[in-house]
């Protein structure tokens, strides 16, 4: 038992099944009432409270929380593309009622569009990188994916690419969705959290147990 509770513990970091499997020994051990046998108790019994003294990850939870992101996505605001806040009628090219003026009415509306629709602004010196249209779709799904790679790392205890996964995620949020709205802020806090979650254990080197 004390074998297999080392594989649960080092190939699987199940430290809650290699407790079970030490303590099943003991109690074997215990029910042979063999005073020569108390020293490799003495050394499981040590090695449980060492590995009870292991702080707690909650996998599972961490997995929820990466799911739950991910179905947030959507409601992610883009940012870099803001009204300028005058209308389009109020611009000083004015359209004539003519049918006859039909090309430079043409004309003045495009340039209506162009120089009032849309006003790119930058919050800081770093140019951002624009998205042509319906191209937020994909990058949605990158994200998404992104996440989902990072739950996958969890119970595979790839602490690189769970990180990796999430400094992307980061990055892409605050590169072309707006910062300010709340929605994006909940999910980027959500997303600084899990980045400090670790995801593997300071597992001892050996259980002492192994050595009587």
């Amino acid at each position: 038992m004390v074998k297999m509770a080392g594989r649960k513990l080092w190939n699987d970091q199940d430290v809650v099944t290699a407790v079970s499997l030490l303590k099943g020994a003991d109690s074997s051990l215990a029910e042979m009432n063999d005073p020569s046998l108390l020293a490799i108790r003495r050394a499981i019994n040590e090695d449980i409270g060492n590995l009870a003294a292991l702080s707690k990850i909650d996998n599972d939870g961490t997995i929820l929380q990466l799911n739950q992101l991910a179905n947030q996505v959507d409601n992610l605001r883009l940012s870099g593309f803001e009204r300028d806040g005058s209308p389009m009628d109020k611009n000083d090219e004015a359209i004539s009622g003519s049918l006859s003026d039909w090309k430079q009415n043409l004309s003045k509306s495009w340039k209506s569009f162009m120089d009032d629709f849309i006003t790119i602004r930058r919050r800081d010196s770093t140019a951002i990188p624009l998205l042509a249209p319906n191209q937020d779709i994909y990058l949605r799904e990158n994200i998404r994916s992104r996440l989902l790679i990072a739950s996958q790392a969890v119970p595979r205890h790839q602490t690189e690419i769970y990180q990796q996964s999430l400094e992307a995620v980061s990055t892409w949020v605050r590169a072309y969705f707006d910062t300010t709205d709340p929605n994006t802020t909940a999910f980027l806090d959500s997303i600084n959290e899990l980045e400090k979650q670790p995801i593997t254990l300071a597992m001892p080197t050996e259980l002492k147990a192994s050595l009587c």
